[in-house]
């Protein structure tokens, strides 16, 4: 999950009431049932992303009987995910701005790495399925629009039924079980807007037998990860247009002669920002690629976390324990070591002032959370979060950079646990 206040404002529900998206012919009953929220934000202001953090600047529980999802970035903060649908909560104060929890009629939501798109899926008794899109940055439904049929037959959001593979109304789906290899649908009208029904060729091995292994959306550009085999082995990434599947551009590499015992080599892909991609192996190193035009900036042996605007790389070396910063020719900028105790799990936030890493405390298991700038040599600054009272010590944490703040995330096992976000400015 991507990770987040002294005001001291915790998560409530407002009952209001709910205008339909005149765009389009409403829904019977127009809207929301009963036992539901919505409201929306009318001062829109737009945040940067903090080169730096200091402090906590705000704090937000989970509003009771809830659970949360995910955290996406927005324009003017952070988008909660909760198990009934989402609140927006302002990066630089914690404020609530806005709101559409849809209760026990929630079956879905969708939400682009841009954070442009907001949309759930609601299941009404009366009125049947509806797609709801939000606007990101005040709440307003865009549309309200009646699907066939609800993705999910189970009443609540969780990670299953909520999908990032979005943008501009579409959802890229992948079934690693059944053909097509690759679809394109539209969240309005469930309806195919292209279909890929077989994996792509390699074009640099013979391998006759191919599988896409992976799929992704970044901006306008679908991302296929594919495998070849059967005589020689071959991997390669490509990109596609969203509106109509065709392909623009792609990277391969080949293996060699196949190995029977031996599977596609295992690759994760990591939006590093809404321009950059990482692709990362198990004992390999790290491949950078812009989406946009399918260019490999290069390649690292550490963990590449992060792209800054003039191009440098963060990458994380573990073995050396170090944070670097380096151009695209390799040349190390900047070096500083990991703090003791920081978490192996998970990778730390970047911004262009440097790094805010969290952890543990090896001798108590106390919350810590540091922020390391750039040329500073000496130890990072703590920054201080006791008063937040993070007490479990198997609670899950993470931290993710939004406009306006690093959010760290703690969010404790059960349906009980608490789960808060804290946001450092």
């Amino acid at each position: 999950m991507n990770g987040g206040f002294v005001m001291g404002v915790t998560g409530r529900t407002r009952l209001l009431t709910v205008v339909c998206a005149s765009l389009l012919l409403p829904l019977a009953g127009c809207g929301l049932s009963s036992g539901t929220g919505h409201s929306t934000n009318d001062d829109v202001r737009e945040l940067a992303y903090p080169e730096r953090v200091e402090r906590v600047g705000w704090e937000w529980e989970v509003p009771e009987g809830a659970r949360l999802v995910d955290t996406v970035p927005v324009p003017v903060g952070i988008a909660v995910l909760l198990d009934d649908g989402f609140v927006v909560l302002a990066g630089d104060t914690g404020e609530e701005l806005w709101e559409y929890r849809a209760g026990e009629d929630a079956r879905a939501a969708y939400a682009s790495h841009l954070g442009d798109y907001l949309a759930v899926e609601i299941e009404d008794p009366e009125d049947g399925s509806a797609l709801v899109e939000l606007d990101p940055s005040t709440g307003e439904v865009l549309q309200e629009v009646a699907v066939e049929e609800a993705t999910s037959s189970d009443r609540g959001i969780d990670e299953g039924s909520f999908s990032r593979n979005v943008a501009d109304g579409v959802r890229v789906a992948r079934d690693p079980f059944d053909d097509p290899a690759l679809r394109a649908l539209s969240l309005e009208t469930g309806e195919a807007l292209w279909v890929q029904e077989e994996p792509p060729e390699c074009t640099t091995v013979d391998g006759p037998s191919r599988d896409t292994t992976a799929a992704s959306v970044l901006g306008e550009v679908v991302l296929e990860g594919f495998f070849c085999t059967g005589g020689e082995d071959g991997a390669g990434l490509l990109g596609r247009n969203l509106a109509t599947g065709e392909e623009l551009w792609r990277f391969e590499e080949d293996f060699g002669p196949s190995e029977p015992d031996l599977g596609a080599p295992e690759r994760r892909y990591d939006p590093l920002t809404d321009r950059y991609l990482a692709e990362r192996t198990l004992n390999g190193p790290t491949r950078v690629f812009d989406v946009v035009t399918g260019e490999l900036l290069g390649e690292w042996e550490g963990a590449v976390i992060g792209v800054l605007e003039d191009e440098s790389v963060v990458v994380l070396y573990a073995e050396e324990g170090e944070y670097r910063r380096e151009d695209l020719s390799g040349e190390v900028l900047n070096a500083m070591p990991i703090p003791s105790g920081a978490s192996r799990s998970e990778y730390p936030a970047v911004l262009e002032g440097g790094v805010i890493g969290h952890g543990r405390d090896t001798r108590d298991q106390e919350v810590q959370v540091w922020f390391h700038a750039w040329g500073n040599d000496g130890e990072p600054s703590a920054i201080d979060v006791s008063d937040a009272a993070l007490e479990d010590d198997k609670a899950a944490l993470s931290t993710t950079a939004v406009p306006g703040a690093v959010v760290l995330s703690y969010s404790e096992d059960g349906d009980e646990g608490r789960e808060v976000l804290l946001g450092l400015t």
